[in-house]
Formats: C-alpha cells, sequence, structure tokens
C-alpha cells in the first residue's frame, strides 16, 4: 500500500492539549474546545484538560460548562489551587462576588505567595464595595426623589388649587414621608432584582435542560402492573392452558 494513503495516527492526549492551548493563544476558544474535549474522552482524570477547557468556556461566556469543568478540576485534584482559581475566575465573571472572595482565598491557601491570588482578591474585594455602595447609593436616590415629588406636590396644591387637599401641616409632611418611603421601596426592589440577577448566567442552557430531561426519561424504568394473588393465579392457569 502506498505510504502516502495510510491515515494519520491518532493524536495523543499530550498532542491534542498542545494543540488547544495553542488555540487559545490563537483566540479560536471553539477549536480549543474541541481538542480539550477529544483529548478528555482518552482521559478523563486528567484534571489539568479540564482546567484548560474551563478557561476556554469562560471565553466565550459559556459560564455554566465553564463552572462545570473548573468544579470537576478541584474534585479531580483539591490540592491544586488553579482549580479554585479558575472557579473563582467564573464566579467573579457572572457577579457572584462573595463566592470567587471564597474560592480565590483557598486557592491562595493552597499557594499563600502567588502575587496574582493576592492581586485578584483585591481586586474582587473593591468589586464588592463598589457593588455595595452602588446598592446603597441607588436606595438614597429613590428615596430623595420620592421626598421631592411629595414636597412639590404639596407645593403646588397649596398655591394652584383654590381648595387645597392638604391644609394641615401634619399631613403635608406625612404625604411627603410616605412618598419618600415609596422612592425607598423602589430603591431596594430595584437592588434586590440586582443582585437575583447576579449568577444568571450560570444557569444550564435551555438546550443542555431538555437533552437533560429526554435522558432522564428514557432511564425512568417501566411501571410493572400490580395484580392481585387471586389475578395471578388465573393468570397462571391460563399460561398453563395455552
Amino acid at each position: 500500500m502506498d505510504e502516502s494513503k495510510k491515515e494519520n495516527p491518532q493524536l495523543s492526549v499530550e498532542e491534542l492539549k498542545i494543540k488547544g492551548n495553542e488555540c487559545v493563544k490563537d483566540g479560536k476558544y471553539i477549536e480549543a474546545v474541541l481538542h480539550y474535549t477529544h483529548a478528555i474522552k482518552m482521559e478523563p482524570n486528567n484534571y489539568i484538560l479540564y482546567s484548560n477547557r474551563s478557561f476556554a468556556f469562560l471565553k466565550l461566556d459559556q459560564h455554566y460548562l465553564s463552572l462545570q469543568d473548573a468544579n470537576e478540576t478541584v474534585k479531580l485534584q483539591p490540592n491544586w489551587a488553579k482549580g479554585y482559581f479558575r472557579r473563582a475566575e467564573v464566579e467573579a465573571a457572572s457577579g457572584l462576588y462573595d463566592e470567587a472572595i471564597i474560592s480565590y482565598t483557598r486557592a491562595l491557601q493552597l499557594e499563600p505567595h502567588n502575587p496574582k491570588l493576592m492581586e485578584s482578591i483585591r481586586g474582587i474585594t473593591e468589586l464588592q464595595k463598589k457593588k455595595l455602595k452602588g446598592s446603597q447609593n441607588t436606595i438614597w436616590i429613590c428615596t430623595c426623589i420620592g421626598l421631592i415629588i411629595g414636597i412639590l406636590v404639596v407645593i403646588l396644591d397649596y398655591t394652584l388649587t383654590a381648595n387645597p387637599t392638604l391644609t394641615n401641616p401634619i399631613s403635608m409632611v406625612a404625604f411627603s414621608i410616605a412618598l419618600s418611603g415609596i422612592g425607598f421601596a423602589v430603591g431596594k426592589t430595584a437592588t434586590l432584582m440586582t443582585a437575583w440577577s447576579a449568577g444568571k448566567s450560570l444557569q444550564p442552557p435551555p438546550d443542555l435542560i431538555s437533552d437533560e430531561k429526554q435522558e432522564n426519561e428514557q432511564t425512568i424504568p417501566e411501571k410493572k402492573t400490580k395484580y392481585s394473588k387471586a389475578q395471578a393465579r388465573q393468570r397462571y392457569k391460563q399460561g398453563k392452558q395455552l
């Protein structure tokens, strides 16, 4: 047989990993995922492959898949700091700053003198502070807007109407305070909605959920019909007669 017609030998795990790393350097993250996935099928307990694929998924904004690989990395090698670092990076990108700090700290415990981990913790702590300050500012601004609107309504009601509705100073103050309370509630709701949206990108993709449902439906055992003792004896007799 002509040597040129022979098929190329299958790439090894190390060769696939190198190809994946080269694709990451070139920004070809989808191709990198394919190489890492092929290598993982050949060597499913290689935690470095999961770590590398987690990074590639993160670059593709596939946070759910990236977190799954990061968790698998930690599971396979719990004493490797980079696994926790990968998980922290996904959590930070998803807005889960508290969880990210915990993961970064766990990585730092394994590598106490790693400057990159120290810088990451400082950076995520600053983001957390800004987020908290932003939430407080939102509540404060909404409360002030409510109070200002309340005061303007009272002034306009008193100056522009022949028969003002709010004539008593106590009722004027109470009305203004009530509107400021509404503003506070609006601001609080807005901050809660923002907090609720954090981590939303870690939800599994819809197509993945449907696939899992189909797999679960296929694995559900068929229910067997239950018979009473008399029915069982009758079916036994019928079977002997056939």
